[in-house]
């Protein structure tokens, strides 16, 4: 029997020809015969080990743990080793199955919707302003679309907004984000400062303007000492920042909501003829953007609010008129015909 010192010496001896063993491997099947080598029932290691036995208390204990130490190693190194020639069998594999010659260019990269980049553009400009973004069901009751916004049952604007009514349950497919500025106000006490971008629905028929579903934002707010002047201000920058054109006249002309008084329409110069008249500005040199006004006072009433207190202006839109306008389109069916010819020129790279 060696004594403990030349054992250990042999067995470092045998861990360094398993590690020269096993960097010059370059085959899986070897270097299964390398494992079975060194940790086999016939192996140096695992016959060390069985003598250990044999050796007093304390030099077992130190032959032992370097022997463990030792198994490590080799073991670990055999690992790393295998995952190595794995990786390079399955690179083999890729390079004689697929082709990497072959040209890419007929590869399609998607891109965002325009309309989506436009309400992201919206909602980003609008919280730089301080604003929060509301959204809530498509599916709404007739209280909140129209009742609590001033319109009663049989109030004749009604007939302004067409809609996909469900008379039953009365319910219907929301026909403005309006009816979040009430759920909104329901909930929260002012100061509210809110946009509601989403989608809305309308028993309109298509034409260059119109669709029976299209996208709106609708804005809020309400506070102590809101008037006419912060609202004209207000919208004039921020279309001009949604535009990023100082330069494009916005102007506001008198109009009528149930739901605001006074009450305005929005409309920018027609870019696309240069305010001298075509069919998309319907030969008037303008096109109209949003409505809005100050909040009508009953409407504030229905959601507790006392008008003598506060005050505020609403505003609503849609982003495919945005996108006419900034990029001097023609018509807003294109928005949803799926062209890719169309699509494509609003890709972000």
């Amino acid at each position: 029997m060696l004594d403990r010192k030349k054992l250990i010496n042999q067995i470092s001896t045998e861990r360094d020809q398993a590690i020269i063993d096993i960097d010059d491997c370059k085959d899986l099947e070897v270097l299964k015969k390398i494992h079975s080598k060194y940790f086999g029932k016939d192996s140096y290691l695992s016959k060390t080990i069985s003598q250990i036995k044999n050796y007093d208390k304390k030099d077992k204990i130190e032959i032992g743990q370097f022997s463990n130490k030792v198994k490590g190693e080799i073991q670990n190194k055999i690992k790393e080793k295998e995952l190595i020639l794995k990786n390079r069998v399955f690179l083999h594999e890729i390079e004689r199955d697929i082709d990497v010659t072959l040209s890419t260019n007929n590869i399609n990269i998607g891109s965002i919707h325009p309309i989506s980049q436009m309400m992201d553009n919206i909602t980003d400009n609008f919280k730089s302003f301080g604003f929060s973004i509301a959204s809530g069901p498509e599916i709404e009751t007739d209280w909140f679309c129209f009742q609590a916004l001033n319109m009663d049952i049989h109030h004749p604007a009604r007939d302004m907004q067409d809609t996909f009514y469900i008379e039953e349950n009365h319910i219907l497919p929301r026909t403005h984000t309006s009816s979040m500025q009430i759920r909104t106000m329901l909930k929260q006490k002012p100061p509210i400062r809110i946009l509601a971008p989403g989608k809305v629905y309308r028993n309109e028929n298509a034409d260059s303007r119109h669709s029976f579903m299209f996208y709106q934002y609708e804005g809020l707010v309400i506070d102590k000492s809101t008037n006419v002047s912060d609202l004209k201000s207000f919208l004039t920058i921020a279309l001009r920042n949604i535009f990023e054109n100082d330069k494009i006249e916005i102007r506001f002309r008198h109009s009528y909501f149930p739901y605001t008084e006074p009450s305005f329409e929005v409309d920018a110069t027609c870019i696309l003829c240069q305010g001298k008249g075509c069919n998309v500005c319907s030969n008037k040199g303008w096109i109209e953007l949003l409505g809005g006004g100050m909040v009508h006072p009953q409407v504030l009433r229905n959601v507790n609010i006392d008008p003598e207190i506060y005050q505020g202006f609403a505003f609503g839109g849609g982003p495919e008129r945005l996108l006419i306008v900034k990029n001097m389109i023609q018509d807003t069916r294109y928005f949803f015909e799926n062209d890719l010819r169309f699509l494509n020129q609003f890709k972000q790279i």
